[in-house]
C-alpha cells in the first residue's frame, strides 16, 4: 500500500472558472483524476469527495486491482494538496502543488517524494 500512496499522491486538479474560487477541488468531485507515473508507467484513478476523502483505484505490484482510501487537505492557502492514506501503517502524507487545469488537459506534477506524474481530469466517474 505504501507504493500506491507515494506513487499517486502527486495528483491534483481544479478548473479554470471563477465558480471554483472558493473550492479549487470542486471540479474533481463529479469527475475522475487519472495519473501515470512518468518513471514506472503505473497508472491510477482518483475520486475526490467534497468531505475531504478520496479513493484511489490502481493495479498493485502483484497485478491485482486495489483500492486505497484516504483524506485530502489543502495547505498553504490552497497552493498545496496533501493526501494521507488511511489504514494500518500508512506512509507519510504526500503533498503536491495545486494548479488550475480544465477537463481534458494533461499536465505534469511532481510530489513531495520526488515522483513525477502525467495527470488529466476526465468528465464523469
Amino acid at each position: 500500500m505504501r507504493f500506491a500512496t507515494l506513487a499517486f499522491a502527486g495528483i491534483f486538479a481544479c478548473a479554470a472558472t471563477a465558480a471554483l474560487a472558493d473550492d479549487p477541488m470542486a471540479l474533481t468531485y463529479a469527475n475522475t483524476v487519472t495519473s501515470k507515473n512518468m518513471k514506472t508507467g503505473a497508472s491510477a484513478t482518483l475520486l475526490f469527495n467534497a468531505d475531504g476523502t478520496y479513493l484511489t483505484r490502481a493495479t498493485g505490484p502483484d497485478g491485482k486491482p486495489l483500492e486505497i482510501s484516504g483524506k485530502w487537505v489543502l495547505k498553504d492557502n490552497g497552493a498545496t494538496l496533501c493526501l494521507a492514506q488511511q489504514g494500518a501503517n500508512p506512509p507519510a502524507e504526500s503533498c503536491s502543488p495545486l494548479a488550475v487545469h480544465p477537463i481534458g488537459e494533461h499536465w505534469t506534477v511532481t510530489n513531495s517524494a520526488g515522483d513525477s506524474f502525467d495527470v488529466v481530469v476526465t468528465a464523469g466517474r
